[in-house]
């Protein structure tokens, strides 16, 4: 009968996971370990290049310093092509400020554009509060950021989230399925007002 005690059990299950097929099953080194053992025997065979074929190896030393540099210098370009950008120009939202947004959103409503129209009535409001100072208006702000502005205003709560909810539903309509709602527009033609009315 096999001796079943634990330390020869133990013995048996350490032989039987020692074989190779079971390798896997243990861990073994991570592969990270792994992967530095690798770079380092690598590193020892170019140092017993050196040794004996030195053009080859100071060839391969020269290519590996060339990538370096290449890489230091393509980051160093990077940046500095980055950091000397002009700010981002202004002309559209001169242009914006110039127009009668309010206007061509009563023209666009006319015409049965409502979502259109909403969206006019949309950076109208924006203009108007950027006008007031409640909010700065510039092109590199998303929506997101002029909701968050608006709750940090001086603006009454009540219509910084009305505004703000009417700013989401918007985008959701005007990236989404376009649906040509009369509502939203009645909406924003109401806020607008509001805003005008305040500022008078």
């Amino acid at each position: 009968m096999p001796d079943l005690s634990d330390p020869a059990v133990h013995k048996l299950t350490a032989e039987i996971l020692a074989r190779p097929e079971y390798g896997q099953a243990t861990g073994g080194d991570p592969i990270l370990v792994r992967l530095l053992s690798w770079l380092l025997d690598e590193l020892g065979k170019l140092e017993i290049l050196r040794v004996e074929a030195p053009v080859i190896y100071w060839t391969i030393m020269a290519v590996i310093a060339l990538v370096l540099a290449g890489m230091t210098v393509h980051l160093i370009w990077t940046l500095w092509v980055a950091l000397s950008a002009p700010e981002p120009a202004a002309e559209r939202w001169e242009g914006l400020s110039r127009r009668d947004l309010a206007q061509e959103a009563e023209a666009l409503a006319a015409d049965g554009r409502y979502l259109e129209a909403a969206h006019r009535l949309m950076l109208a409001s924006f203009r108007a509060l950027a006008e007031r100072s409640v909010i700065e208006l510039r092109p590199d702000r998303p929506n997101r950021w002029i909701r968050t502005a608006l709750l940090r205003s001086s603006l009454a709560e009540g219509m910084a989230l009305e505004i703000g909810a009417l700013i989401e539903q918007t985008e959701r309509l005007w990236f989404g399925d376009r649906q040509n709602d009369p509502g939203i527009y009645a909406r924003w033609r109401s806020t607008f007002e509001r805003l005008c009315a305040q500022a008078t």
